[in-house]
């Protein structure tokens, strides 16, 4: 059994795919030594399995306008990203919670800064702590206040902005883990001083967050 035409079918998909702009059937019989019959079968075909699309090519001096086959863009890998992510719960408090999860094992990876300033006399400063894991991984620090044993920090969610602007509880969730970690892999005792709390952060842009550390109240006996 003759493989001729698989052959040259996979050599016309490579030709148009690795074409800078569109290509006529006459580019590519030219290209591939063919018939542009052949070309042209080929090319159709690709555009029948929807590999490929037409489009309307200026013509080559005098005459009517040439048919130009291009390879159809593929969908960005973003897209199954955030449908993988959607399934890893039920729901949104589902997803927060299992976000967190991750959050902390990917801060867990890079926390040496915080570790090293657990490792300086005294309490670290929480804020120190998390901005130096937050900035590690990418958020940028927009602004800290801290009153009464409150902080907050406003950072940009740009690392996370595709899968925020999708499903923000696993945006949340994940910053959430990220400061949970990196507080008690400082200091064992931060990690439990301290509620993380992650909002967005409507008033500065879609991709800022609000991150409040409030100390957690002594039980009284």
């Amino acid at each position: 059994m003759s493989t001729s035409a698989p052959r040259q079918r996979d050599r016309v998909r490579t030709l148009v795919a690795e074409a800078a702009e569109p290509i006529d059937a006459q580019a590519v019989a030219s290209a591939l030594g063919v018939h542009v019959t052949t070309a042209r079968f080929h090319l159709n075909n690709l555009v029948s399995e929807g590999a490929a699309e037409t489009v309307t090519m200026a013509p080559e001096g005098v005459g009517r306008p040439r048919v130009g086959y291009r390879m159809v863009v593929a969908p960005p890998i973003d897209e199954l990203f955030l449908m993988l992510i959607a399934r890893i719960g039920a729901t949104p408090e589902v997803r927060e919670h299992l976000a967190a999860e991750a959050g902390r094992e990917w801060a867990a990876r890079h926390a040496a800064e915080a570790v090293t300033i657990a490792e300086e006399p005294g309490v670290p400063d929480p804020v120190v702590v998390v901005e130096t894991i937050l900035t590690r991984l990418g958020f940028r620090i927009t602004d800290v206040m801290s009153a009464f044993g409150r902080h907050e920090i406003h950072l940009c969610g740009c690392p996370l902005q595709e899968i925020s602007d999708e499903l923000p509880e696993v945006a949340r969730g994940v910053v959430r883990g990220i400061v949970e970690q990196s507080l008690a892999a400082a200091l064992p005792l931060l990690g439990t001083a301290y509620t993380v709390t992650v909002a967005p952060d409507t008033a500065a842009g879609d991709c800022e967050l609000q991150l409040g550390l409030t100390k957690v109240a002594a039980s009284s006996h």
